[in-house]
């Protein structure tokens, strides 16, 4: 092809004839801040050897490998990216006690040896989370409840980066959004702009229903998360404390009680005759009704 200034350009066309088959890059989704991660990068040249295996952050380059040259590897000098030479090689690279301003693209760039010097290059994506100092706080008011009156709980979850997601937990089941006795507010989220770290707030208000109680008891918990690579709750158990009702006097088992207690003093006593049965009756039932109401 040659242009208006008379220039003539190549066109290169790779055919299915390429030597360089399968290339995959494995990275991290998510790292713990300090931790030591290996990122890998596998290929097939077909029997072709390999002439250099190249790997990039975020476009520059920090690692490379050439079977030819002597020594083969070559760690260039960049600033949070440190490579463990002793653990890299053909295939993988090492980086030890990785930070969170690591965070980035990271490719695999693969050539086959001549004369066609086949090249590849796949990439990925890789975070690295400041993870929070330590387990999420709750705080729930009252801690004992009539059913029918309202609950508020506040769940705090200290900074890291990025920020961690709050979910709300009743009787170990997942609360999944607001309905008639449940309201989660949006997640508030505060920034520490010196450490660079975001830590989140959340809080639930639960209008309590009998549903909620079990064997007198209900259990809030908050699971503080941050991708797959940390996750940790805590919980705290609110009680019925609805008043609970005496049996009715005039109810069988009342009055059957009452009856008892007659049969044992008339056995005793010449006094109790058919005409102040009732009497008596009349003035146990004032006596019981008299404790119950104190």
């Amino acid at each position: 092809m040659i242009n208006s200034k008379g220039v003539t350009f190549h066109r290169v066309i790779f055919s299915e004839s390429s030597s360089l088959r399968a290339m995959k890059i494995r990275v991290p989704e998510v790292a713990r801040s300090g931790d030591t991660v290996t990122l890998s990068c596998e290929y097939d040249l077909e029997q072709v050897a390999l002439y250099s295996i190249k790997w990039y952050w975020n476009d520059e380059e920090f690692y490379r490998f050439v079977p030819k040259e002597s020594p083969p590897f070559r760690a260039f000098s960049m600033r949070h990216v440190n490579v463990d030479i002793s653990r890299s090689g053909p295939t993988e690279v090492t980086l030890r006690g990785v930070r969170r301003e690591q965070t980035g693209d990271y490719k695999c760039e693969v050539s086959a040896d001549g004369p066609l010097f086949h090249t590849d290059i796949k990439g990925a994506h890789m975070i690295v989370a400041d993870l929070p100092s330590s387990n999420p706080v709750m705080n729930i008011e009252p801690t004992k409840v009539e059913i029918g009156k309202k609950i508020t709980a506040y769940c705090y979850s200290p900074g890291s980066n990025p920020a961690a997601n709050l979910t709300w937990f009743i009787n170990d089941e997942e609360v999944s959004g607001n309905n008639d006795s449940v309201t989660i507010h949006p997640t508030e989220i505060s920034e520490d702009e010196a450490l660079n770290l975001l830590s989140s707030k959340s809080k639930i208000e639960v209008t309590t229903n009998k549903s909620h109680f079990i064997l007198g008891t209900m259990t809030i918990r908050c699971e503080s998360s941050i991708y797959s690579i940390w996750r940790e709750s805590v919980e705290k158990v609110v009680r019925d404390d609805t008043p609970q009702l005496a049996p009715v006097l005039g109810s069988t088992a009342s009055q059957s009680h009452i009856d008892q207690v007659i049969e044992i003093i008339s056995s005793g006593s010449d006094w109790i005759t058919p005409s102040n049965h009732h009497v008596l009756k009349l003035y146990l039932e004032l006596s019981l009704l008299t404790i119950f109401l104190r």
